[in-house]
């Protein structure tokens, strides 16, 4: 079929085809547009966001303005040399180049965001980071997608939702464009400059994900299950190289994380610039006892236990009331094989008088540092279980009296009397389940985020960014998914503006 042909059929030709709206991909299609080319997005959800629109919404970045505010002396090679240091300490790999390309360019990302009118708290601590390099975006990631998609109105970019890619197009060995599904029809798009890849991870593909982690464990809920590695298995047929992550398993992918409140109003504060300066203010002038809670309030929704509450003698128990994992060896991948996939941590009171201040915190929350007990019982009422006796606690959480109190006394019998489960009141947090949050496997990419081949080489006219281009790259933490996600948006922008322009006669689809 010639361009011309693909003009005839109500096909669409623009300079560049972008396949997913999340944060990646809108901040690509925005920046693409904004050095004059025409873009059209594809997304097959109904609605634009992706995954950034269910993150936490951190962004680490070192050397930007919000710490020289701050008299505070970062660098990006301060931020890589922290980045290695924590991948070490994993015994992950990673990328140094791709590392680089992200602590050089992500201050510049922050500076690009508050100039379309995101607001962040800045700059915040995150352990084991050794400098305060944290930025929380306010309100909430929503925010980003606002603000993103509101942009790409401006700067004239086509967003078509319900499109799923279906496969790539290529002619003589040049990617020319996709094709998707719209409604009930095909439809093809060709791309004269390139097509970018911003589809997100492929934690929803149980078979990719056994493919090429470790050990992986199927059966786990995906945090978005629109992430089933559609841009992956495109990119692998026409060559592009998945990158194995036999370094990292199922242990290491899948978080343990709190149910999220059936409605939270919290949730629903329009992220407009106005309303986030306001808030903003509060938090650097209101006293703490009285903004706490309302930042606790969004920040709990994404939460999970640190691994010090296992460390001091929590317990995860099931609906059963049983005790079913060593806490401190992966008990993340045991949870989905729980009834209803769910689990309860359950303590004391001595424990609970510990973890009501520091060094003791049920989690870490970006913006406010840690997140204690009394945090959770004000903010997250619906997380937050207290009785008088143990029968009593189960009876509150609908588990069998005598299955939880023979669990606890089954647990006593095993400890030294300081970490035993003994004093009244007692406690349960949860329920928690595991989610696979991003999985991180991703395509071979170069700096130029030109997806490569098994040899290394760069296929022409295809480019990812945001998850699917990982790579190699380690990406731990708060704040790194986010600020590769943005970062790789931008970067791949000036790729496409300096690409040849190809419009094949005959535009074929790969096989």
């Amino acid at each position: 079929m010639t361009l011309a042909d693909s003009e005839r059929r109500g096909d669409a030709v623009a300079d560049v085809i972008v396949v997913g709206a999340g944060g990646s991909g809108m901040t690509a299609a925005a920046s693409a547009a904004a050095l004059g080319l025409k873009v059209i997005v594809v997304e097959k959800d109904a609605k634009v966001g992706g995954t950034t629109g269910l993150s936490v919404g951190s962004i680490m970045a070192a050397g930007g303005a919000f710490q020289k505010r701050a008299g505070i002396e970062d660098s990006p090679a301060d931020h890589a040399r922290d980045l290695d240091a924590i991948r070490t300490t994993m015994g992950a790999q990673d990328d140094p180049e791709l590392r680089a390309l992200l602590t050089e360019n992500v201050a510049d990302t922050v500076e690009f965001l508050r100039s379309i009118g995101v607001n962040f708290l800045a700059p915040l601590p995150q352990p084991p980071h050794t400098k305060s390099r944290l930025h929380q975006v306010m309100p909430t990631s929503r925010a980003y997608v606002q603000r993103l998609h509101r942009l790409c109105r401006q700067l004239g970019v086509e967003i078509r939702l319900g499109t799923p890619l279906t496969r790539i197009v290529v002619e003589n060995g040049r990617v020319g464009g996709i094709e998707a599904r719209s409604g009930n029809r095909d439809i093809r798009l060709t791309a004269r400059r390139g097509v970018v890849l911003a589809s997100g991870d492929l934690g929803g593909n149980n078979q990719l994900m056994h493919k090429y982690l470790r050990n992986w464990v199927p059966g786990i809920e995906v945090y978005n299950p629109n992430n089933t590695g559609d841009g992956h298995v495109a990119a692998a047929a026409v060559g592009g190289h998945i990158v194995p992550r036999k370094d990292l398993g199922a242990e290491m992918s899948a978080a343990i994380r709190f149910v999220k409140p059936r409605d939270s109003l919290i949730q629903k504060i329009p992220p407009y610039p106005s309303v986030t300066r306001a808030l903003i203010l509060a938090m650097k002038v209101l006293p703490d006892w009285l903004i706490r809670p309302f930042m606790m309030k969004f920040l709990t929704t994404t939460l999970g236990p640190d691994r010090i509450m296992y460390q001091q003698g929590a317990i995860l128990v099931n609906m059963r009331g049983e005790r079913f994992a060593d806490e401190l060896n992966a008990p993340n991948v045991l949870i989905p094989q729980q009834p209803d996939g769910l689990a309860y941590l359950v303590f004391d009171e001595r424990f609970a008088q510990k973890f009501r201040r520091w060094p003791y915190f049920i989690s870490t929350a970006p913006g406010v540092a840690f997140a204690y007990l009394d945090d959770y019982r004000a903010a997250r009422p619906d997380l937050f279980n207290r009785a008088p006796s143990i029968e009593a606690l189960a009876a509150r959480l609908g588990m069998p009296p005598d299955g939880l109190a023979r669990t606890i006394a089954e647990t006593n019998r095993a400890r030294e009397p300081e970490m035993q489960l003994l004093e009244a009141p007692f406690y349960a947090l949860g329920p928690v389940k595991t989610w696979v949050l991003i999985g991180p496997v991703g395509l071979s990419v170069n700096t130029r985020l030109q997806v490569l081949d098994e040899a290394g080489a760069a296929i022409p006219g295809l480019y990812a960014v945001g998850q699917v281009a990982q790579g190699a790259m380690t990406l731990s933490g708060h704040g790194h998914g986010l600020g590769w996600a943005f970062t790789s948006g931008r970067l791949v922008a000036r790729s496409l503006a300096g690409a040849r322009a190809a419009e094949p006669p005959n535009i074929r689809a790969a096989e």
